[in-house]
């Protein structure tokens, strides 16, 4: 076991890894002109999500954001229409009634649930809204299909070296 780590270290040690990238100083030289708007992107999620989602273009993942908008705010109306009815049948009953505590029950179950619906939907609209951002700087990024990796053995001074290079 001390064995194997040791000899882990040895080879983490013994190794020189270089990384190489498309000219770094010229990249972050240049000005980035998006073609797409991360503000727009957020507004229109913001306003209807989904609506981010199809500006950029991520067609799939927009009937999951505008579905979620559409369950959680059908909940809401009905477990609120329910809190309003077990509210209203609450207050005709006497406290005295064997009723009055299941209709109570009923009047926060209801009440809990539309404000947990309420919860998630503002979760919804939160995650729609960060997708749509990354979306948009993500829209122009280049996916090269130019991925390498070499490893090179050497000596230097009769000590091995083995250099990794990868290449993205």
């Amino acid at each position: 076991m001390i064995r194997d780590i040791l000899l882990i270290l040895l080879f983490f040690l013994l190794s020189e890894i270089s990384i190489f990238c498309k000219e770094q100083d010229s990249i972050q030289a240049q000005t980035i002109q998006m073609s797409k708007s991360p503000t727009g992107a957020i507004w229109r999620s913001l306003i209807v999500p989904g609506w981010g989602q199809l500006y950029v273009e991520n067609y799939w993942k927009a009937p999951l954001f505008f579905g979620g908008f559409a369950t959680l705010s059908y909940l809401i109306i009905y477990n609120h229409s329910n809190f309003i009815d077990y509210a209203n049948k609450l207050e005709n009953i006497p406290k005295t009634n064997p009723d009055y505590e299941i209709t109570k029950l009923w009047r926060e179950y209801y009440r809990d649930n539309r404000d947990m619906s309420a919860f998630y939907l503002i979760a919804v609209y939160i995650l729609s809204a960060v997708d749509a951002y990354v979306g948009a700087h993500l829209y122009d990024f280049d996916i090269n299909e130019d991925l390498s990796i070499n490893f090179d053995f050497y000596s230097k001074n009769y000590i091995p070296y083995i250099r990794i290079n990868l290449k993205f």
